[in-house]
């Protein structure tokens, strides 16, 4: 759109690759490995799907924007996953790392020597580094008079920029509105699998919640808050809009004891608990970016009129309540 700027997060001429840590302390080197894992041979079993549930927060207005059924949240694994491919274990953090030339012969050296294994060579902390960033974000964030937490892939997309030393402190010091916008439904990054438990090495698909969404986001900033504050959830995300059909699960109740978990801090925020909201939305296949991101009709995306009005609503909200 006519006014848009698009700031490059780094300041540095090296040539950069993420690497990401899972909960299970095995890490993973390369952006297109964290979101796009390579089958594994392993026999796995998807989890049963939860009943529909309709939440407090649901608006009672379907995609077209008429009518009184309910729309629902539903919990399942996108149809599009390959759920041999996914991960073993849930994403933790994310780092940047110097690129390495030699890396990729020694991976293809030891792969080789082993078919179908993974490589038992990892980055430790000592790859990690922390570029520089480029201060025209931090001012165009003590400019901003909302500040939005994009759609997109999670770990790979959105959280790469919030690490970065000083946005944290940069977002969470400003008293504007914050909103993360969740994702319609679910990919590589937010699905992972888990022992069963049984003797037959039966695996579970486990998915991230809208919490572990914000969860996700908090945790980034924290890596970027030069101050070490740990301030208030809400002074890093005051609001949570969601596209109307989303397969992620909702629950407010979860959402409110997370930010719960520091609100012994000084109160600088006019919300105590992330504002929940949803926005009408369209089938993934009926626009471009949806089809792109590899989303199918019974997909659901933000209805960009629709969103674009929400934000600017609550941009009208600050300067009214600023007056």
């Amino acid at each position: 759109p006519s006014g848009s700027r698009v700031i490059p997060a780094v300041l540095s001429e090296e040539r950069l690759v993420l690497g990401a840590v899972l909960k299970d302390g095995s890490r993973i080197r390369g952006q297109y490995k964290i979101s796009h894992p390579q089958p594994k041979l392993t026999r796995l079993q998807q989890t049963p799907k939860p009943q529909s549930f309709t939440p407090r927060h649901t608006n009672r207005r379907e995609r077209s924007g008429s009518g009184s059924s309910i729309s629902r949240h539903r919990q399942v694994v996108k149809s599009s996953l390959d759920i041999s491919s996914l991960h073993a274990s849930p994403m933790s953090r994310i780092a940047f790392l110097l690129n390495d030339p030699t890396w990729r012969r020694d991976v293809q050296r030891n792969q080789s020597l082993e078919k179908n294994a993974a490589s038992p060579k990892q980055w430790s902390d000592r790859h990690e580094v922390s570029p520089e960033i480029n201060p025209l974000v931090l001012d165009a964030i003590s400019n901003a008079n909302c500040i939005v937490y994009g759609c997109g892939s999670l770990f790979t997309s959105v959280l790469p920029s919030l690490v970065l030393d000083g946005v944290g402190s940069a977002i969470s010091s400003r008293n504007v509105h914050k909103v993360l916008l969740l994702n319609g439904w679910h990919d590589y990054e937010t699905s992972w699998t888990e022992s069963s438990g049984s003797d037959d090495g039966e695996r579970l698909v486990k998915q991230m919640d809208a919490t572990a969404f914000a969860k996700a986001v908090v945790d980034a900033l924290d890596q970027g808050d030069s101050t070490c504050s740990r301030p208030l959830v809400t002074n890093y995300i005051t609001h949570l809009f969601y596209p109307i059909g989303t397969e992620i699960k909702i629950d407010e109740q979860s959402l409110a004891s997370f930010c719960m978990t520091r609100e012994q801090q000084p109160q600088r925020q006019k919300f105590i608990d992330i504002q929940v909201r949803g926005i009408k939305s369209i089938p993934a296949d009926t626009c471009s970016e949806g089809s792109r991101s590899g989303g199918q009709s019974h997909h659901s995306v933000f209805d960009p009129r629709a969103l674009v009005d929400a934000l600017l609503e609550l941009a009208s909200e600050e300067k009214s309540s600023q007056r």
